[in-house]
C-alpha cells in the first residue's frame, strides 16, 4: 500500500511537468530511487541495477521501468496501475554483452518518440558506462541535465509528509534514550548499538519504524569521539571516553535525524566548553529560522555566536532532510542564498570533527512562519553517564 493518497503523488507530478515544460523537456527519466519514491511510493531499494521513473509531458501518471523480478515490489508498495509497471527480462542482468539499458531506451522511445529527453545524470546507477549505453541505446547523447528539479519539489513537506516526520520524532526520541541508558562501564559497543537499532526499527505501539538508503545509526566512540561517520566496533566501554550518536528514525522513507554527545565519566573542561558553545551556536541558528530568511542567514547568526568560543569548525550546520535522510535541498552554509519557506524541513547540525575536539549535537527542525519548531523532545543538556 502506497504512504500517499493517489492526489498527492499525481500533485508532485503535475508541479514537476511543469518545471520539465519550463525547460523545455518532454520526457524525464527519474534515477534517483528517493525521486521515484517521492513520484510513486516505489520502495524496492533496487538501485543497484538500472531502473527509474518516466515522467512524459502528456501523461497524469508517471511510468515505473524496473527489473522483471521487482516489479513485485512496486505492485506492493506504488499507487501507480498494474499497467505503468513494467520490466525488463532478467536476461539482462549481469550479462557480458547486454546491458539493461537497451530495453529501457526501447520503451522510452516508444512513450517519447522524438522529444527532449531530461536526464538526472547524477544518479547512482548511470555512471560513465551506464551513460554511454543510454546515449547509444536511445541513438542521442543531447541530454538535459535534470538535476536537482525534483530536489526543489521535496524542499517543502505536504502535512502528510510531516505527520511521518513528527512520527520519526518520537520514535528517534526514545532510541536516543535508550542508547545513552545503555553505555556503562564494560558494555560492547556492538550492543549499545543493537538496542539503538532495535527501538529505531520497532518504534512506538502506535506506530513502527522503517529503513532508508542512509545509515541509521554512527556511534564513534573515543577520548574525544572526533571522527564523522563511524558505526560501531566490538570494544568494550571504559570510564572518560564518549559516544557521538547521529540516529535517524523513519517512517515510510522520511528520516527525522538527532545527534547528542554521551560522556562516560566526568568530561574534561575542554569538552564542557565544547558542549556550551556548540549549545548556544544551535540555540543561536535555531532562534534565526523563519520563513522569509536565508539559508546563509542561519549560518551567520550560528557564527555569530559560535565563532568566538575558539573552537574550529569547518562544515556546513545544516540540511534539508526529508526521504532518505539527505534530500538534495538547500544547507544551512555561507552562499547558500535559498530563501526560507514554510514547511522546510532541516537537520539543524552542529559536528566538531576535530583532531583535538570531537561534538555532536542535532535535532530536525521545521521551518515556521513565526520560527522553528524542533521534532525532538530530547533534553539539550550535557549527557554524563556515572
Amino acid at each position: 500500500m502506497s504512504a500517499f493518497s493517489q492526489e498527492e503523488y499525481r500533485a508532485r507530478t503535475t508541479r514537476l511537468r511543469q518545471q520539465m515544460a519550463e525547460r523545455g523537456i518532454d520526457a524525464l527519466l527519474v534515477l534517483n530511487e528517493g525521486n521515484m519514491n517521492y513520484l510513486t511510493g516505489y520502495e524496492g531499494f533496487s538501485d543497484y541495477v538500472p531502473q527509474l521513473a518516466l515522467v512524459c509531458q502528456d501523461e497524469e501518471d508517471p511510468w515505473l521501468i524496473l527489473r522483471e523480478m521487482d516489479t513485485l515490489c512496486a505492485d506492493a508498495s506504488s499507487y501507480l496501475p498494474q499497467s505503468h509497471v513494467l520490466g525488463y527480462p532478467e536476461k539482462y542482468i549481469a550479462a557480458s554483452q547486454l546491458t539493461p539499458w537497451q530495453p529501457i531506451a526501447e520503451i522510452v522511445r516508444e512513450r517519447s518518440p522524438s522529444g527532449r529527453i531530461g536526464v538526472e545524470l547524477s544518479g547512482k546507477i548511470l555512471g560513465v558506462k551506464g551513460h554511454a549505453a543510454l546515449s547509444k541505446s536511445l541513438g542521442t547523447s543531447e541530454f538535459i541535465d535534470a538535476d536537482g528539479m525534483i530536489a526543489a519539489l521535496k524542499a517543502i513537506k505536504s502535512p502528510a509528509e510531516l505527520a511521518y516526520m513528527e512520527q520519526a520524532g518520537k520514535i528517534v526520541d526514545r532510541a536516543m534514550q535508550v542508547g545513552r541508558l545503555a553505555i556503562s562501564v564494560g558494555a560492547r559497543e556492538c550492543d549499545v548499538a543493537a538496542t539503538i537499532t532495535h527501538a529505531l526499527y520497532a518504534g512506538t505501539p502506535e506506530f513502527p519504524g522503517g529503513t532508508s538508503r542512509s545509515p541509521l545509526v554512527t556511534m564513534p566512540v573515543g577520548s574525544p569521539g572526533a571522527a564523522p561517520h563511524l558505526t560501531w566496533a566490538d570494544g568494550q566501554y571504559k570510564m572518560g571516553c564518549q559516544t557521538n550518536f547521529e540516529l535517524g528514525a523513519v517512517r515510510h522513507r522520511y528520516c527525522c535525524a538527532l545527534s547528542r554527545t554521551v560522556f562516560l565519566g566526568e568530561p574534561n573542561a575542554r569538552s564542557r566548553h565544547v558542549h556550551q558553545a556548540c549549545l548556544d551556536g544551535f540555540l543561536a541558528a535555531f532562534g534565526a529560522i523563519r520563513a522569509g530568511v536565508t539559508s546563509s542567514d542561519v549560518e551567520r547568526a550560528f557564527r555569530r555566536e559560535f565563532g568566538p568560543r575558539g573552537v574550529r569548525k569547518e562544515s556546513r550546520i545544516g540540511y534539508s532532510i526529508g526521504i532518505d535522510w539527505v534530500d538534495g535541498g538547500p544547507s544551512f552554509q555561507e552562499g547558500d542564498e535559498t530563501v526560507l519557506q514554510a514547511n522546510m524541513t532541516f537537520h539543524l547540525l552542529i559536528g566538531i570533527f576535530e583532531k583535538t575536539d570531537g561534538y555532536i549535537f542535532s535535532e530536525t527542525v521545521r521551518v515556521t512562519d513565526d520560527g522553528a519548531k524542533s521534532l525532538s523532545n530530547m533534553s539539550r543538556d550535557l549527557l554524563v553517564n556515572c
